[in-house]
């Protein structure tokens, strides 16, 4: 299932996310640039002037998007907060010790998001993409209503980790330390993807889904000029161990499908279901047009120039 969503990221509805007072992936790489770095970055004197160059238009440079965008991936700390799945599982069984009412909102947020894999549908994932906390500052400034802002408050994932941790700072609770670093480090994780949709100028997501067998997985969905689709996943399973897969569709039901796993078994087990693939795809009004097994290399060769791409966002699992 491949579904494209087409968002408006202009830089007048992101800014307010993008400042190193608000957004702690942001500040935590900025802490420790090295001058050099931040050269790269501005020619400004300041921090301010700089953060002004960056965010608030696109610049000329493209550079100074891709030095931050470099030191964004690289940076220690980020590189260690894990997936959000994990951080979501562990949050829930925090809160199945406490059944304080303050929190049920919280409890209910997570429990959504932790929704097994093999339940996954068109509007359910389209739903937890909406509410993931990724475009929250975005659909408040387009929000018609006041009923629609306090919906919005109640079901998206920023908004009610950003509530609960107003109220527990304030509270007594047994373990409210421990799930105040959970909340910080959740909130942490989401600013880290908003940052890096800006500077990739696409939507960088998480799917918090439960699936046993991963252990940890990206999926980057690109649209490209006379709407072509492509999509990679690269995944990490426990017991095969890397597989990579690139999709292409084009002409609204054209399929291309590349191949590539690390384990020998994994590919005989692929192969043997080629016949019930390509029937399920035909099932849904999807032609595969062509499905091959290659090395890991070609899997992972560039889509082509720029300009070819127009739109995209990735997913980590």
């Amino acid at each position: 299932m491949l579904i494209m969503i087409q968002l408006n990221t202009s830089a007048d509805k992101t800014l307010n996310i993008f400042l190193s007072n608000t957004n702690k992936a942001l500040r935590e790489v900025l802490k420790d640039i090295a001058p050099k770095e931040m050269q790269q970055l501005s020619q400004a004197k300041d921090l301010g002037s700089i953060l002004e160059s960056l965010l608030k238009n696109r610049p000329q440079d493209q550079l100074q998007n891709q030095t931050l965008l470099t030191l964004l991936k690289n940076n220690p700390t980020l590189k260690e907060l894990g997936n959000v799945s994990t951080t979501l599982k562990e949050l829930q069984q925090l809160l199945q010790k406490n059944e304080t009412p303050m929190l049920n909102r919280l409890k209910i947020v997570v429990v959504k998001s932790l929704e097994n894999i093999t339940n996954i549908d068109e509007n359910s994932l389209k739903n937890k993409i909406e509410n993931s906390g990724l475009f929250l500052e975005s659909k408040l400034k387009n929000a018609s209503s006041k009923q629609e802002i306090q919906e919005l408050l109640s079901n998206d994932t920023k908004a009610v980790v950003k509530k609960s941790l107003e109220e527990l700072n304030t509270a007594s609770l047994p373990n409210k330390d421990t799930v105040m670093k959970q909340l910080d480090k959740l909130s942490m994780q989401i600013d880290y993807y908003q940052l890096l949709s800006h500077l990739n100028d696409a939507s960088a997501l998480y799917l918090p889904y439960s699936f046993d067998a991963l252990e940890e997985g990206n999926i980057t969905i690109k649209n490209a000029k006379n709407k072509k689709f492509f999509c990679d996943i690269d995944l990490q399973l426990k017991e095969y161990g890397s597989l990579r897969l690139r999709l292409g569709l084009f002409e609204k039901n054209q399929l291309n499908i590349n191949i590539s796993c690390e384990s020998p078994e994994l590919k005989d087990l692929l192969h043997s279901n080629i016949k019930d693939l390509k029937k399920s795809l035909y099932d849904v009004g999807i032609i595969p047009t062509d499905i091959r097994f290659l090395d890991a290399a070609d899997v992972q060769m560039p889509y082509g120039s720029g300009e070819e791409i127009e739109l995209g966002f990735e997913v980590k699992a």
